[in-house]
């Protein structure tokens, strides 16, 4: 087999897993208030548990994928890797980000959450998306676990209010993530053979969905902020401007079916809100401001 490190990266989907520990980040300076070596050693463990269960995801579909345009060029569907190598690729990374758990914090809730996690992406999502178009919803899961993991690392109440709300805010984020993928990609989902919400709704009804959605994301971002110790003027009010930025940029879904590079730009719009957001609360735990 000849592959490059590029090829690595796409197999683990680097952005994807990159993004997922940084909300693992999120949780722990929300219950410590402090960055320290510690928080280096969560950050690569839900890195490899991340990379992990989505290069698993990728052996376990590899055959949809490389019917898909989005999709067809990732390692395994190019023949740059082999199904197992793959297998074994993807479980050494998750073997290892347990490994990192357990070490550290032994059997504890990170570590049951670590494993949930894996079960509910690849034994859970990845089988219901060839069965049902409204696997989005369990699959939302997935982004609520990685904060948690991160808040009980450093040792945070497991059923803190804000440990859940900024798990609800995740999993609220991951719908409309689903969705506007699914407009502008649905007739590579359909030729690939899964079920697609669009053969239920016309895209108009998913975007006004997704826009409802995205407004209850702003709520809760905003409600989140009244949780933190200390309330922060400035963290409300710049959030509140994103928010409405946000809303601005996307309130013509609402209206009439738009272009694909619209739901594009949308679910970037999206992404970079809960980046920003994400940001936001961290600087203001840690500068308390």
């Amino acid at each position: 087999m000849k592959f490059n490190f590029r090829d690595i990266l796409n197999f683990v989907k680097f952005p994807i897993s990159i993004s997922v520990s940084i909300s693992s980040i999120l949780g722990y300076i929300l219950a410590t208030n402090s960055v320290n070596f510690e928080l280096l050693i969560l950050w690569f463990a839900i890195f490899l548990l991340a990379s992990g269960s989505s290069g698993l995801n990728q052996v376990q579909e590899w055959q949809f994928d490389g019917n898909m345009q989005r999709t067809r060029n990732r390692p395994i569907p190019r023949k740059v890797f082999s199904v197992g190598f793959g297998l074994f690729l993807s479980l050494s990374f998750i073997f290892l980000g347990l490994t990192f758990l357990f070490v550290i914090k032994g059997i504890s809730f990170p570590l049951f959450l670590g494993i949930g996690a894996i079960i509910i992406y690849n034994l859970i999502y990845t089988p219901l998306k060839r069965s049902t178009p409204f696997a989005a919803l369990p699959g939302a899961f997935i982004g609520a676990i990685p904060p948690m993991i991160g808040w009980t690392f450093a040792g945070g109440e497991f059923l803190h209010p804000l440990n859940i709300s900024i798990a609800i805010f995740f999993f609220i984020w991951q719908i409309p993530h689903f969705w506007l993928l699914l407009i502008v990609y649905e007739t590579d989902y359909r030729n690939a053979g899964f079920p697609v919400l669009t053969d239920l709704l016309n895209p108009l009804q998913i975007a006004r969905l997704s826009f409802v959605w995205i407004v209850s994301l702003v709520v809760v971002a905003l409600l989140i902020i009244g949780l933190l110790d200390k309330f922060s003027i400035p963290s409300f009010i710049t959030v509140f401007l994103l928010g409405c930025f946000l809303l601005a940029r996307i309130h013509r879904m609402v209206k009439v079916v738009q272009p694909q590079k619209f739901y594009k730009l949308a679910f970037l719009n999206l992404n970079m809100f809960v980046l920003f957001y994400t940001l936001i609360l961290s600087f203001q735990k840690i500068l308390n401001f």
